[in-house]
């Protein structure tokens, strides 16, 4: 049966509403998933589906008709639910416990069919609960019990399947089993709204994804439309570089810095030369330690201009595989002249990008960081990058062995 979950205008809460307004329909066929901060209402939405929330003002239907108007057993056999939290089940086995999703199918004396039981036992399957149907449910570690819960829900044989967190408590084997799960349920025409914390997998396996914040609900929409830098500063207090999964082709999001309680400003300004990813925890170090931060010349697809641009800092940009230009280097030596300290961080330096390492030499002076070292895999110059890197280490540049040590050289330097 196709069954839509549907909010129309909704207010939902508890004494008072936590969320107003809410509009988002749910298909069959599709995984919707609700991110938010802590705290914004997103258990709260989903927990009106079933009654654990009021509906306040607008509507919450389920296949057109308000939660409100179904029994408790009319709403199960349509519905089932992941919790956050998996409620207490005493003493009874694995088993036993799945065996409760049926009994919205079963009359109030009746006792389990051949066909119900069958279904028990493929949930229990689907969720990898098998070999524990004989163990207490209170012996279970949260793992176990979360999957078995889910096993529950499967067990009802719902048309709506609503999850919040569900893989909370699970190891990386079983997080993937769960959620491969729910996604070829949704592929077979389940409707799914599901919490998530983890915005990756909620980008890799949602078809859409709804803010929660503010009081209010966001707009359903592609994980790519949704998970934006404007969306993970406003909502999530955060930079971060967007990217994309390789393997799987969704977005990917790196958290880099919060942008609420931040370090407080040192007045120091570090020039940062690097490329091809290498300079990209240096920055971040020095953006959490306070120092106002500057990078060289960066090429469009350099890891390192990435989290430039995610930190907003002050950068030359190139284009893809471009080339410094005199006017290039000179912008890179201006910047090197203004900032107390230059940090020089071992990077591939070739034809195009050698101009960072001149326009530092030229201006560094004893204000150098050298992170790292430059080996000869690192020089395509013929030995250029490797002679303008011994200048600066001969001049007195301060020697740093890798990035996890740079805030400690940046005070050295300035201290000189």
């Amino acid at each position: 049966m196709s069954v839509t979950l549907r909010y129309d205008g909704a207010a939902v809460g508890y004494d008072g509403p936590v969320v107003t307004d809410a509009s988002l329909d749910v298909r069959p066929g599709e995984i919707v998933g609700l991110i938010g901060p802590n705290g914004a209402g997103k258990t709260t939405l989903v927990r009106a589906v079933t009654g654990g929330a009021r509906v306040l003002a607008g509507s919450v239907t389920v296949d057109g008709r308000p939660v409100g108007a179904y029994s408790r057993l009319e709403l199960a056999r349509l519905v089932g639910v992941l919790p956050q939290t998996v409620p207490s089940a005493f003493a009874f086995t694995a088993r036993q416990f799945v065996e409760m999703g049926r009994h919205a199918h079963v009359s109030r004396f009746g006792d389990l069919s051949v066909k119900d039981r069958g279904v028990v036992e493929d949930s229990m399957a689907l969720t990898d609960t098998a070999h524990i149907a004989e163990k207490p449910v209170d012996t279970l570690s949260g793992g176990d019990l979360q999957r078995l819960t889910l096993a529950q829900a499967l067990a009802q044989q719902p048309s709506v399947l609503r999850l919040d967190e569900p893989t909370s408590h699970l190891d990386l084997n079983h997080r993937l089993q769960v959620l491969d799960l729910v996604r070829s349920l949704a592929d077979g025409g389940l409707a799914v709204l599901a919490v998530f914390h983890d915005l990756d997998m909620a980008a890799r396996y949602a078809d859409r994804l709804a803010v929660v914040s503010g009081g209010t609900l966001r707009a359903a929409d592609a994980p790519e439309a949704v998970l934006t830098e404007a969306v993970l500063g406003d909502v999530f207090g955060v930079r971060a570089v967007i990217g994309t999964d390789p393997v799987t082709g969704t977005v990917q999001v790196l958290p880099l810095v919060r942008t609420h309680g931040a370090a407080v400003l040192s007045g120091t300004r570090v020039l940062v030369i690097s490329g091809s990813g290498r300079g990209a925890s240096v920055m971040r170090r020095l953006v959490l330690e306070g120092h106002t931060v500057s990078a060289g010349a960066l090429a469009v697809g350099d890891t390192d201009r990435e989290v430039a641009h995610a930190l907003d800092l002050l950068f030359t940009p190139l284009q893809p595989y471009g080339a410094m230009s005199d006017a290039d280097e000179a912008a890179v030596g201006r910047t090197a002249r203004e900032a107390d300290v230059v940090v020089c961080v071992a990077t591939p330096f070739g034809t195009a990008n050698l101009g960072n390492l001149r326009a530092a030499a030229a201006e560094a002076g004893t204000r150098a960081v050298l992170v790292g070292e430059m080996t000869p895999e690192y020089d395509f110059t013929r030995g250029e990058a490797a002679h303008l890197w011994e200048t600066m280490r001969d001049a007195g540049a301060v020697m740093c062995p890798d990035a996890r040590d740079v805030a400690r050289c940046v005070e050295e330097a300035i201290v000189r």
